[in-house]
């Protein structure tokens, strides 16, 4: 075992069947006391990092939250003709690379009420998606989203994965939002099709979390570290990701929602 500040850590081989993401402009970051954000900018892409020490308990958790909201409203622009398709990435059987999967099972998807005519004022009209990763499905994921981009006519969308670091400090400490997209598979050197807007010609929003910390170089081998704890922490993300993503888009969520 190898400890950081909260939590142990369980080192495993690399053997992943994943499509994890590598972090994009990583930025060096030091302890903090409670939570920050950082913003960059790089070339025209931006990028929102939210730092944290926890989220395991309640006070901690809608902080965060909170946090991740409102910087995901600036990177919204909602009106009422906007479609918004959520994704996960990723390999709902491997718990390190499981928080796209588990964040959109807590969507509230609407399309099809909107399709009926029978939706009240302050939801958005929203579906969502799970690919599974390449290696399971022997499709390409962009191939899968342009299909189905083309066929619901979706004009936004959100993009979970989990992330791969190589700073300690930032496993399960940091939420990544941008707007440059992702390239699924570049966090284990399989990329595949990039998800962005020049590939998918949509409004891309790109959410990630780094849950697997590579220490390739400290062995002959590369080796994967993920907290011993990595089934709660990933629930919990997942859980705070996907209600964030609900009570962004659709104003009357919280009122409806008995959890909040």
């Amino acid at each position: 075992m190898i400890g950081d500040i909260m939590h142990e850590i369980k080192i495993n081989r690399t053997n992943l069947d994943s499509d994890l993401v590598l972090e994009q402009n990583s930025i060096p970051i030091k302890p903090i006391e409670d939570t920050k954000v950082i913003n960059n900018k790089f070339d025209k892409y931006k990028y929102t990092t939210i730092i944290f020490n926890d989220i395991t308990d309640k006070d901690n958790y809608f902080k965060v939250q909170q946090l991740f909201i409102k910087e995901l409203k600036k990177y919204l622009d909602i009106s009422s003709k906007d479609q918004f398709l959520i994704i996960g990435l990723g390999n709902s059987k491997s718990t390190p690379d499981s928080l796209g999967p588990e964040a959109v099972e807590q969507i509230l998807v609407t399309k099809y009420l909107f399709a009926l005519g029978d939706v009240e004022s302050g939801y958005s009209n929203v579906c969502s998606f799970i690919p599974n990763v390449t290696g399971n499905t022997g499709i390409e994921t962009a191939n899968l989203i342009k299909s189905i981009i083309k066929e619901t006519k979706v004009n936004k969308v959100i993009i979970i994965d989990a992330l791969k670091t190589n700073d300690i400090k930032r496993l399960c400490k940091t939420i990544q939002i941008t707007d440059r997209g992702i390239s699924p598979g570049s966090g284990i050197g399989n990329t595949r099709e990039e998800l962005s807007k020049d590939t998918l010609n949509v409004s891309i929003i790109a959410i990630g979390v780094p849950t697997v910390l590579d220490i390739k170089g400290l062995t002959k081998d590369s080796f994967i570290v993920t907290p011993t704890n990595i089934d709660f922490i990933i629930e919990k993300l997942a859980h705070l990701i996907g209600n964030g993503i609900n009570i962004t888009l659709h104003k009357n969520y919280i009122r409806h929602n008995k959890y909040y």
